[in-house]
């Protein structure tokens, strides 16, 4: 039985950076193909991402799948796990720009995300999602993080059904982190 997993990327950052690189290798440990995600974050918007790495997901067909994702790629792994039913998905640090995250965000951090990448994440509902994932879910999230990023890994913990969260000691928003990926290479340890 072929078991794959996703690797996708923060926002932003490039599976070919080291930290991306050694959770493939925690992959391999455990048998499992890492399959790096390269995701084109320029002028785009969540379902040009979640686009991007169904069509990569389309041509690499497999029994088994895990998904991992990092801040904006742990949004892109959680909205294409409801569409590909995976065994298990990992999110890291899970980005708080769902529909319902939106109206607390402040007018300066969405000119940040953009007006085109802001009127695209209304139509991700985190509640509507949540009833379409069944999968195991583990939910990492640094403990420096900013409270936002914490309260919508909590929340996604007490939606879904198969879920755990895991709190990574000293972690700031930065899977590049000793502290962070120790937590990550644990979590697929116990795969």
């Amino acid at each position: 039985m072929k078991k794959v997993a996703y690797i996708i990327p923060g926002g932003f950052e490039s599976v070919r950076q080291k930290p991306y690189k050694e959770i493939a290798t925690f992959f391999k440990a455990k048998g499992i193909e890492p399959i790096p995600v390269e995701i084109s974050w320029k002028h785009r918007t969540m379902n040009d991402y979640v686009n991007q790495f169904m069509k990569i997901y389309r041509n690499n067909p497999s029994e088994e799948v895990y998904l991992l994702g990092f801040s904006f790629g742990a949004m892109v792994a959680f909205i294409s796990s409801a569409k590909i039913k995976p065994k298990m998905q990992i999110l890291c640090s899970l980005s708080p720009f769902f529909k319902e995250d939106l109206p607390s965000w402040k007018n300066w951090q969405k000119r940040i995300l953009g007006k085109k990448r802001v009127e695209d994440l209304k139509n991700y509902s985190f509640n509507y999602l949540s009833r379409k994932v069944f999968c195991e879910t583990k939910l990492i999230v640094g403990s420096k993080e900013l409270k936002v990023v914490i309260k919508r890994s909590n929340e996604a913990n007490k939606r879904l059904k198969n879920s755990e969260i895991i709190i990574s000691k000293g972690a700031k928003h930065k899977i590049s982190q000793k502290e962070y990926l120790k937590t990550v290479q644990k979590v697929i340890s116990g795969i």
